[in-house]
């Protein structure tokens, strides 16, 4: 990778930030209700002046509509700078919410996309090892049936038999975020047992599907011409599998953690909801219930930052896992 590939890679997530900045500015403009006036509202200012409103309008770029271009230049000056003004209900800097739940939010899906990985290769490996055998079918059955779970239908199976029916986990998954600036045993467990059902929801389903990822690759490369020279050679069977084909495997495999990183994002938001954890999903949601335009519009483009990140982090994956491909 040389200088001129990363400034070219750099100058191509700053255009995909801009135009994620212009598609949110558009969608926000598009919803019902004059912003300035749910400020006031918030505020319990129910008495405004007339004057109080314009002041207010040309404080947040409104003064000539939703749709005017000072408006709009104030937006990208304030989304650019990390500035999406206050929350309209709590009378708080909405970047102050937003650093409040990324902690919850990215432990959520950090974890649950690592898990996935932990679980699902070794037994994509495995699947390929017991080729035509009983264990084959059983685990590349229950993937693509786990695979076709939605997030939510899952999050909702286990809240109910878990949280509702027989009372093991706790209804709230909740904890201190000092216990993550303070580790210890004791403080570990507790984490671990507030986040143990929606860790299983997001890496469950995530699991199944880099198992199914993992297999079709090794399929595709036990194929190759190497891995016949190599049995030829008189190559142990472990050192093709795992040596050989699933280093080559994980090419392939690697453009899945994008989506994975994608697709846990926006069943996070659902997970997050459903076990009441404050993290940025959550806030997106009792945003847009309350057409809280400012947190709602900052905790989305955090979430599409993330994504963005993503989908940026597997191109220097590939280039470091295959040097024929450049960025």
């Amino acid at each position: 990778m040389n200088i001129y590939l990363i400034a070219r890679k750099i100058v191509q997530i700053l255009a995909l930030v801009l135009i994620m900045a212009v598609i949110l500015y558009v969608i926000f403009r598009l919803m019902p209700g004059n912003p300035a006036e749910l400020f006031l509202i918030g505020a319990k200012n129910r008495n405004e002046s007339p004057l109080a409103l314009h002041n207010l309008e040309v404080q947040l770029g409104l003064a000539g509509g939703k749709w005017n271009y000072q408006g709009f230049i104030k937006y990208m000056e304030d989304v650019l700078t990390l500035n999406f003004g206050y929350d309209y209900y709590r009378q708080t800097s909405v970047w102050q919410l937003i650093d409040r739940a990324i902690p919850y939010t990215l432990i959520l899906i950090g974890t649950a996309t690592v898990l996935s990985y932990i679980i699902g290769l070794p037994l994509g490996i495995v699947s390929i090892w017991t080729r035509g055998k009983r264990t084959e079918g059983t685990l590349v059955s229950s993937g693509l049936i786990l695979n076709s779970i939605p997030y939510f239908i899952l999050a909702i199976v286990l809240y109910l038999y878990f949280v509702a029916y027989y009372r093991l986990e706790p209804v709230r998954s909740v904890f201190p975020l000092s216990d993550l600036s303070h580790p210890s045993l004791a403080n570990f467990l507790f984490v671990a047992g507030a986040l143990t059902l929606p860790l299983a929801t997001l890496a469950v389903i995530g699991a199944a599907g880099n198992l199914l990822t993992m297999r079709a690759a090794m399929v595709s490369v036990l194929g190759e011409d190497f891995i016949l020279t190599a049995r030829a050679k008189g190559v142990k069977e472990s050192s093709i599998m795992f040596r050989h084909a699933a280093r080559n495997a994980m090419i392939p495999v690697s453009t899945r953690m994008a989506l994975d990183f994608a697709t846990v994002a926006s069943g996070a938001v659902i997970t997050e909801i459903i076990y009441s954890i404050p993290g940025v999903g959550n806030l997106t949601y009792q945003a847009i219930l309350t057409l809280d335009y400012p947190l709602a519009e900052g905790a989305l483009f955090f979430l599409s930052l993330i994504v963005i990140f993503a989908y940026s982090l597997v191109d220097f994956i590939h280039a470091w896992l295959d040097p024929r491909i450049t960025l």
